[in-house]
Formats: C-alpha cells, sequence, structure tokens
C-alpha cells in the first residue's frame, strides 16, 4: 500500500496568494508611461431631478482652465488635453526620479448622450475644489405637470 500525501487545495491556494501579494509589493513593477497609456477617465455622478439633470467629475489636481466643454447634437464632451512638456514638470524631473507613481494629471476625453429633452442653451457649469458640475435643465414641455381636475358642464 503507498501513501500519498494529501494537501488541502484551499490552504495551498491560500499559501499562494499570500506568497504573491509579499513578492509583489518588494518588486519594483512601476512603469513610466503608465498614467500616459491607462485610457484613465475621471469618476462621474449623475443626478436627476424633476427638472434638471446635474453631472458631477471629479478632476483632482486639474485648473478649471485646463476642462473644455462642448455641446453638440445631444453630445455633451468634457475634454482636458494638457500641453505635452510643461517648465515646472521637466523641474521636478530634474530634481528627482520616480521610483514609483501612482496618480498625476492625464489628458481625456469624456462623452454623455444626453436625452432630446435637455435644453443645450441653458447648460450651466461649475469647477470648484476639484469637481466639475454641470446643470442641465429640462425643457418646459419635458417637464411632468401635475394632472388637472376638468369639471363637466
Amino acid at each position: 500500500m503507498n501513501l500519498v500525501r494529501f494537501e488541502n487545495p484551499y490552504r495551498t491556494v491560500n499559501r499562494n496568494l499570500v506568497d504573491d501579494l509579499f513578492n509583489n509589493l518588494l518588486r519594483n513593477d512601476y512603469d513610466e508611461n503608465y498614467l500616459n497609456d491607462c485610457n484613465c477617465k475621471p469618476a462621474t455622478n449623475i443626478l436627476e431631478k424633476n427638472d434638471t439633470f446635474k453631472i458631477e467629475l471629479q478632476l483632482p489636481g486639474f485648473k478649471k482652465d485646463d476642462v473644455q466643454l462642448n455641446y453638440h447634437e445631444n453630445i455633451l464632451t468634457v475634454k482636458v488635453a494638457l500641453p505635452e512638456n510643461n517648465e515646472e514638470e521637466n523641474k521636478k524631473e530634474e530634481e528627482f526620479k520616480y521610483e514609483r507613481r501612482e496618480f498625476g494629471v492625464y489628458n481625456f476625453e469624456r462623452k454623455f448622450r444626453v436625452p432630446k429633452t435637455v435644453d443645450g442653451e441653458k447648460i450651466e457649469a461649475h469647477f470648484e475644489n476639484g469637481i466639475l458640475e454641470r446643470v442641465l435643465p429640462k425643457k418646459e414641455k419635458a417637464l411632468e405637470k401635475e394632472p388637472v381636475d376638468i369639471k363637466i358642464n
């Protein structure tokens, strides 16, 4: 009779996960072009009330002048195109070299299809504390009206 050693499969899986976790922490797998190639899009909240829609974008690290808004044929576009070489960035790179970089500012473009009930000429935008807030009012004829009682003569 041969004895075969039995290993609990859950124990080996857990051991492998823990080993991978600690090995990855010790290994430097940073890629300097990660932020340029990540196709990152900012976090977005979309809210609706009876008479308006509200779209909030989280844009930490950006300035109001960096953001471009456009509305055309029921498409609302938010775009950030930063210049390639910034003098401040070049000075920082001369002094320091990134060992690990997990955040930064980056270019992006995000498009939102807007319902036809939105009045495109009355769209407002506010930028404060890294949050871009756009208010999209609905057209008058799209608003729900309360039922009217009709008297019978």
